[in-house]
């Protein structure tokens, strides 16, 4: 019996210390807190570096499967062939946000560089932006060799 009486002691909140129970309240809020902001879209990122170039390009499948790059002067500046996933995988998502806001897949992207060496691919459509070296620099050079 007194090791009943103890166990029922424990779990009743006043044997909790009211430091406890704060820190516990605080962490719970907390938690949903940043569950809160991430779902509604919020990013805690830092400032872009000044953007030191841009480069507005056009992208269109080959008949063999590649990829051609356009200047906007029409002018062929690269020719991607094989698979190129991460090249497939960038554009897929920036034409996709084209597509579900009805916006013609004609218009040209931009590629910008920053003071800080980062590159960003930018759908100036649809404000939907890239930060490329997230994906690692190898991937990254798939499209610096475009600047």
């Amino acid at each position: 019996m007194h090791a009943q009486t103890s166990q029922q002691t424990l779990l009743r909140p006043s044997a909790i210390p009211v430091v406890v129970r704060w820190v516990l309240l605080g962490l719970a809020v907390l938690i949903v807190g940043i569950f809160t902001a991430r779902q509604s879209g919020f990013e805690a990122r830092q400032p872009d570096a000044p953007v030191v170039w841009t480069k507005s390009l056009h992208f269109e499948d080959g008949t063999h499967g590649e990829i051609l790059v356009y200047d906007t002067a029409a002018q062929k500046i690269a020719t991607f062939e094989g698979e190129q996933g991460f090249l497939r995988g960038t554009l897929r998502a920036l034409a996709r946000e084209r597509k579900k806001r009805s916006i013609s897949p004609d218009a040209a992207f931009e590629l910008s560089g920053h003071a800080d060496g980062q590159l960003v691919l930018r759908d100036p459509t649809t404000g939907e932006a890239i930060h490329l070296a997230s994906f690692g620099p190898s991937n990254a050079q798939v499209y610096r060799q475009l600047q």
